[in-house]
């Protein structure tokens, strides 16, 4: 006769395997989003490839690894809205999302301003250091850089209330609005210049966007956060005391939480775009034919982002019920695969073919590298999504692993001397053990999440946000 332990196997597998197929399901609108948006993206680079010079390409390339770069700050805030407004929505605090929100925005517009005035002031001094044929583009790029931040809020506030169909429309809005217009304003004569407007034009389009998906919620928000001062107008003394000291030591929490996400999203920006900006400085015309690879295998971690806009939400909300969220990290890993292997294979098989497809024959004297560069990307991928996962739960030791392997592989790409298919090698090699250590890390919390399943909801009780 069976044990119970033992019967009950089967069943505890079938949930498993239910819950799996669920996340797969709740991830599916923002991985087809994110592949309608690729393909986008692709259809757009076969048009402006042939219609530049590959020195322009390059310089195209490179600015938008510094857009990576300047928007990763709100890749940070978004991970700080989501922890908060999912810890409030969790403790019977939703009221005060809306009226924070709206600080959080109104302080946001004013850094959009600030910072493109000082980009004007900026762009040619930056253009010279990173060996731009020119300063035109570099101030749009920093501009939307500041935008994306802002637009980051409003899709935080999308991803903690799991609405991911929405998402996912604000991901093709964003991609239709600049794809449209980077194909009209390259083929226009603008170049590089062109292709950074395009940008910011996508993100401000993305913007208006949430702004309109979020619109009556926030009201009514905002309604309920008045309702609810117009009764407690006048709480006794000990009970506001109280609730600002909970209220201080919560906005403590939160900015030691931004700060570790956004040093942990930095290190991955500078890990992503690194080898673009160091190679094309150090071998300005080789610029292109690199650019052309890289564009390549990156858009591997776009899929990456995308995935983790819902692996993030489902992660912080389960750290909150003291359940673990591997399931929807494995579904966000899964869906990963899928392209990251088509990529491999035809980087494998034809790598000179498929460059020579998609940019056209001057873009194939890097094709040695498209291999390597593939496999780091896959790598970095996977990274992506681990790093999510520890920051969900509001893990730090993830930031020791990113800034060392930052530090390694900028170090290992200079010696490189700008070869394409060397700078690819070196990629890969400080990738593939990076993504080893942060899979390790995902595996040591989860096992102590399984071995005290209730502390997530007893924090979740004595904790204030």
């Amino acid at each position: 006769m069976p044990t119970s332990a033992t019967a009950a196997t089967p069943t505890s597998a079938a949930a498993g395997g239910g819950r799996l197929r669920g996340a797969v399901r709740g991830a599916t609108p923002l991985a087809l989003a994110g592949l309608l948006a690729n393909v986008a993206n692709l259809g757009v680079t076969l048009v402006i490839a042939r219609a530049m010079s590959t020195r322009s390409y390059g310089a195209t390339a490179q600015l938008f690894a510094l857009f990576m770069i300047v928007s990763m700050p709100g890749s940070a805030l978004l991970v700080g809205v989501v922890r908060r407004v999912t810890t409030w929505t969790r403790t019977g605090r939703a009221d005060l999302v809306a009226g924070w929100a709206a600080r959080v925005r109104r302080t946001g517009l004013w850094g959009v301003v600030a910072v493109a005035v000082l980009a004007l002031v900026a762009r040619g001094p930056l253009a010279h250091e990173l060996s731009l044929p020119g300063p035109g583009g570099v101030a749009e790029t920093l501009t939307a850089g500041a935008a994306w931040c802002l637009l980051c809020v409003d899709r935080g506030l999308l991803q903690a209330a799991h609405r991911y169909r929405e998402l996912a429309a604000n991901l093709l809005v964003d991609a239709a609005v600049k794809g449209a217009a980077t194909a009209g304003l390259v083929l226009a004569g603008l170049a590089q210049t062109g292709a950074a407007i395009a940008v910011l034009l996508g993100v401000l389009a993305a913007l208006a966007h949430a702004r309109r998906c979020l619109g009556p919620t926030t009201r009514a928000g905002s309604a309920q956060a008045a309702e609810g001062d117009q009764a407690a107008e006048t709480p006794p003394a000990p009970a506001w005391g109280a609730r600002a000291a909970a209220a201080a030591r919560g906005e403590r929490r939160l900015a030691a939480e931004l700060g570790a996400a956004l040093t942990a999203l930095a290190f991955l920006a500078l890990l992503q775009n690194v080898d673009v900006l160091i190679q094309g400085r150090l071998s300005p015309g080789e610029s292109g034919q690199y650019a052309a690879v890289s564009v390549t295998c990156k858009v591997l971690m776009f899929g990456a982002v995308v995935l983790a806009g819902f692996l993030l939400p489902e992660a912080a909300d389960r750290r909150h019920l003291g359940e673990h969220a591997l399931h929807q990290l494995g579904a966000t890993l899964a869906i990963l695969a899928l392209p990251a292997a088509a990529l491999l294979v035809a980087a494998f098989t034809a790598p000179a073919t498929l460059l020579s497809l998609a940019f056209g024959p001057r873009f194939t004297d890097a094709s040695g590298a498209l291999l390597p560069l593939a496999a780091a990307m896959t790598c970095l991928g996977a990274t992506v999504l681990f790093t999510h996962y520890l920051l969900a739960l509001g893990s730090r030791a993830v930031l020791v692993a990113l800034g060392l392997t930052a530090a390694a592989a900028a170090g290992l790409i200079a010696l490189a001397g700008g070869s394409p298919v060397t700078t690819a090698r070196m990629d890969l090699a400080v990738q593939a053990v990076l993504a080893a250590v942060t899979g390790l890390l995902v595996a040591r919390a989860a096992r102590r999440t399984m071995s005290a399943p209730g502390a997530g909801r007893a924090a979740t009780e004595v904790a204030p946000a």
